[in-house]
């Protein structure tokens, strides 16, 4: 077997040693790459070891991901009050719908109105009212219902409908 020759190994662990320290390692400038001391132990002969002390060793940096919000659905609003009137035209009648709901929400990011099923309006956070002005034709009826929104969720009030007859 051939002998190892101490000299020659431990030029070769400084050569490493000073690989290591000059390398591009993953983090970058700034980042929490740890660099650790370490010990390297060269086998000179059966007998005898030669333990070279200060060689670094590298852990990769730990990212932490920040904790995500889990949006939550706005409150249901409910009718406080609604009333209609109408003003009778030929074929039928322009009718005028006060809505008014209560805002037991904190999390909406807006409401729309719905008159049969299509939106109408789109509001602010907070709104609690609007007036539909519409025509009606004689024997028909329109329906409303308003809509709390926010990213992830939709709560709607019931549905209302009335005519002018």
């Amino acid at each position: 077997m051939a002998k190892s020759n101490p000299t020659k190994l431990l030029s070769i662990a400084l050569a490493l040693l000073t690989i290591l320290t000059s390398c591009s390692l993953p983090g970058g400038s700034g980042s929490p790459t740890q660099i650790i001391d370490a010990a390297i132990t060269l086998q000179v002969n059966p007998t005898q070891a030669q333990t070279i002390i200060g060689a670094p060793t590298y852990t990769m940096p730990t990212v932490i991901a920040s904790p995500m919000s889990t949006p939550f659905p706005p409150n249901t609003p409910v009718w406080s009050a609604y009333n209609y009137t109408c003003e009778f035209v030929a074929g039928g009648g322009n009718m005028t719908m006060n809505l008014g709901w209560t805002d037991r929400s904190n999390n909406e990011e807006g409401y729309r109105v719905y008159r049969d099923q299509q939106v109408i309006a789109t509001l602010a956070p907070n709104s609690t009212s609007y007036i539909d002005v519409a025509y009606v034709a004689k024997g028909k009826t329109l329906s409303y219902s308003v809509e709390a929104f926010n990213q992830n969720w939709r709560a709607s009030t019931s549905t209302i409908t009335y005519g002018c007859q």
